[in-house]
């Protein structure tokens, strides 16, 4: 079976073999390859110890870092094309549930194979003699569609319980049923998660969020009972009734059916994945049997950052998901000066994002509403939008006047007074952006300053 290889994966085989070596290539990329996929990393596998190897690539004049010598790994670089090059090996002891205590060479590529996680990444290839090596029918499940544990899926996820997240992950990665037995084990391990550090189990799920069948992720996540470990605030919002007939699903499903409708991004998923979060704990029913959720989005927005912290993502991250979360209630009716302050207030970077949020939220309501809606949702991004293409800014600092001006045209002291009265200002500029002038604003700052005074 002849497999298209980078030209450097070939020449690393090559050297290997050259000095009476074993050389095969392993793992995803030979995964992605027969699925049609264009591999983004390469791994090969060989009966050469890592000092051996070292030494090999070395006296080919190629870069070798010591990367994972501990556990048998070298990274080469073939002109700069990084390849990792690991050696035959069984593993033992895990008492971490993530690394093996022990490692120990061996000399077929058939044992190295059988210490893997699924059959799909436990297929090796020697493209010098064009042969596959398969003992565990990785090629028969890829064909059927099916990810597989290797061996006994309980032993698999004993050793390294990031395994039980990465099967979710790979399997909407790709499109794949996960098969019985496989699955069983990750409901009665899922717990086991819960020794995986916060940033390996943060990574798994931003992969699981990204996949290019993200909602059989998130589904295999809810079931599994995996989704309540990792963010266990989502817990409540199961089967909790929303008493409204704006609404066709509970608290945790209505967040699962927006996810459907959210871009490809990160922070817009995890944005919409927490926007109802505080919904069961500002509950309430009105006199009619509606219930209501007031504030939520505010109190969503603090356990956001609160979650999001926890589980160790960036500044940026935070603040930008908290961001859409605390503004994703739109107000529809909004006008020009009600949109001017919008922007103002979370700025104009935001507003696709923002908008985003907004539309995937509104298309997980009931069918009735999301019709009512949607003509009043277009009309809004078009006024939105429109305010976008003015030529007029929104930062209280693009104002024509600062402090020190009001100031001196006052003649006061620096206090409340003139906080008061730049606001004020920025108000009527947000509502008609041609009064920012310079003269209009320092007359107008004396009538609101006298106003003011009047008041006290």
């Amino acid at each position: 079976m002849e497999l298209p290889l980078p030209e450097a994966v070939r020449k690393a085989c090559a050297l290997l073999a050259a000095d009476g070596r074993q050389a095969y290539v392993v793992g995803g990329g030979i995964r992605d390859l027969i699925l049609g996929i264009t591999p983004s990393d390469w791994d090969l596998a060989t009966d050469a110890s890592p000092r051996e190897a070292a030494a090999i690539f070395a006296r080919a004049g190629y870069k070798v870092l010591p990367t994972g010598v501990k556990y048998g790994t070298i990274t080469v670089s073939i002109g700069d094309f990084p390849i990792e090059v690991t050696t035959f090996r069984i593993e033992s002891g895990y008492r971490d549930r993530r690394r093996p205590d022990d490692v120990h060479f061996v000399g077929k590529i058939e044992q190295d194979l059988a210490r893997r996680d699924f059959t799909i990444n436990a297929i090796a290839y020697d493209p010098l003699r064009s042969l596959i090596s398969d003992p565990c029918s990785g090629m028969r499940d890829l064909a059927a569609m099916r990810l597989r544990a290797v061996g006994d899926p309980e032993a698999r996820f004993g050793e390294d319980a990031l395994r039980i997240m990465r099967a979710i992950r790979i399997a909407a990665d790709y499109g794949l049923k996960i098969e019985s037995e496989t699955w069983h084990a990750i409901v009665r391990n899922a717990d086991l998660i819960c020794r995986i550090s916060a940033e390996r189990t943060r990574d798994e799920l931003n992969r699981t969020l990204l996949a290019a069948n993200h909602m059989d992720g998130l589904r295999h996540l809810y079931q599994t009972g995996l989704l309540f470990l990792i963010i266990p605030e989502l817990s409540e919002s199961w089967l909790f009734p929303q008493f409204h007939p704006s609404h066709q699903y509970d608290v945790l499903n209505h967040t699962l059916e927006a996810l459907r409708y959210t871009p490809a991004d990160l922070e817009l998923r995890l944005a919409v994945l927490l926007h109802d979060v505080a919904k069961p704990r500002c509950f309430s029913r009105g006199t009619d049997g509606r219930g209501h959720f007031y504030s939520h989005n505010l109190m969503s927005a603090q356990m956001a950052e609160d979650i999001l912290q926890r589980l160790h993502y960036s500044i940026r991250t935070v603040r930008q998901v908290s961001l859409l979360v605390r503004e994703h209630m739109l107000s529809l009716q909004m006008r020009h000066p009600a949109i001017r302050r919008l922007i103002s207030r979370v700025g104009r970077t935001a507003i696709p994002g923002l908008l985003a949020v907004n539309e995937a939220d509104l298309l997980a309501h009931s069918t009735d509403l999301i019709v009512k809606t949607l003509p009043e949702w277009e009309a809004f991004r078009a006024r939105l939008n429109e305010v976008l293409a003015e030529d007029a800014s929104f930062n209280l600092s693009d104002l024509a006047i600062n402090g020190t001006d009001l100031l001196e045209t006052l003649d006061c002291q620096p206090g409340p007074l003139i906080g008061a009265v730049l606001k004020a200002l920025w108000d009527e500029v947000l509502a008609q952006p041609q009064k920012n002038k310079r003269s209009y604003l320092l007359a107008r700052a004396g009538e609101i300053a006298a106003s003011l005074a009047a008041k006290h």
